[in-house]
């Protein structure tokens, strides 16, 4: 959506096919966009595929962005059913399992992921043509987090925080096994002693939440750890928070860690997946080793100690990803991609 937001400033008009009656075209129509009611059922839906061909053979779009379901499916086969198709686009910000080499190199013109990373993970398969996977880095609504990190924080956070006092380390992420909460729980456990008042804010929810609880409750840890759940704006968290914590052990890319140095609130990041695109270790943030609480602990503890220096590192790294990572440099790379970079704008 933002995406289209920023075509249609441009004077491209935009069209977005999506399931009627869910929560993404209720959004779509909130904000004031175009929608085009697809059901989607599966990857050989002939109902969809008979919307789709006819609204491309009527309009004549030139550029169609889908994703990694069944919505590249189907556009595919309904593009190939028209004389003029447009330029596909898939967008794959993961890849579970082994891929397919027909689907990159044959079902759509061209993929765009986030990360290096992953597109050295997929090339892995010499099948599949390099020259149709390119890395595009997301575009981040840096307006919109400016905004948005001035709105009140959530009544419990609110009393948590004012509960105690001590440096707020937060954790902004789903409660599942990859994002390395137990990581940091155990590092915790080992400053026990040597910093004892840091406290840790978990901003999300997910299938690891009974053992995250477990683990607290073996710590001793209730007192100086708050499961807070889904947060709807996470912006006023990062005022808050005094570092940003991502520990995981599988990041194709990752975004909180992008919102958090925009807000310049200093980083510790996994050294894994596509993390290092976005943070440069001693230069805009720390990077620690993947699942080790002991190299963790000292990490954190060297943060705690130094905070000044966070702080510098934080808003270097704040430059840095408003400049990689903006909207306008997300747009101008997926129409250099599709060629439409130097063409008229009042298209489909």
């Amino acid at each position: 959506m933002q995406q289209m937001r920023q075509m249609q400033q441009r004077g491209w008009r935009t069209m977005l096919a999506c399931r009627p009656g869910s929560r993404v075209e209720e959004v779509a129509l909130q904000q004031g966009l175009s929608v085009l009611p697809v059901r989607f059922r599966n990857s050989l839906h002939l109902p969809s595929i008979a919307i789709l061909r006819r609204w491309i053979s009527q309009h004549k779009p030139r550029l169609a962005i889908c994703h990694s379901g069944h919505d590249s499916n189907n556009l595919a086969i309904a593009a190939r059913l028209v004389w003029q198709r447009p330029f596909l686009l898939r967008s794959r910000t993961y890849q579970p399992g082994k891929p397919s080499a027909w689907s990159y190199n044959r079902l759509v013109d061209a993929t765009m992921v986030p990360s290096h990373y992953l597109r050295d993970a997929l090339l892995q398969n010499p099948a599949i043509r390099p020259e149709r996977v390119h890395v595009v880095y997301p575009g981040i609504d840096f307006c919109g987090l400016d905004a948005a990190v001035s709105q009140a924080l959530p009544a419990h956070v609110a009393d948590w925080l004012a509960a105690a006092s001590g440096p707020v380390l937060l954790h902004a992420a789903m409660l599942r096994g990859e994002k390395g909460h137990l990581t940091i729980l155990q590092a915790m456990d080992r400053l026990r002693h040597s910093h004892p008042h840091w406290r840790y804010l978990v901003a999300g929810e997910g299938v690891a939440r009974p053992q995250i609880e477990a683990e607290i409750e073996r710590l001793g840890l209730a007192d100086r750890v708050l499961l807070a759940g889904v947060v709807s704006q996470v912006a006023p968290l990062y005022r808050c928070a005094d570092l940003l914590l991502m520990p995981s052990t599988y990041e194709p890319l990752g975004m909180s860690q992008i919102e958090a140095l925009a807000l310049q609130c200093p980083v510790l990041a996994s050294n894994t997946g596509g993390i290092p695109e976005t943070v440069t270790d001693g230069q805009t943030g720390m990077l620690v080793e993947a699942g080790n609480e002991e190299a963790w602990a000292r990490a954190i503890a060297e943060a705690l100690d130094h905070m000044a220096r966070q702080q510098q590192l934080a808003r270097a790294g704040s430059l840095d990803v408003r400049q990689r990572f903006a909207p306008e440099s997300n747009l101008r790379q997926i129409l250099a991609l599709s060629g439409l970079a130097d063409q008229p704008s009042l298209a489909q």
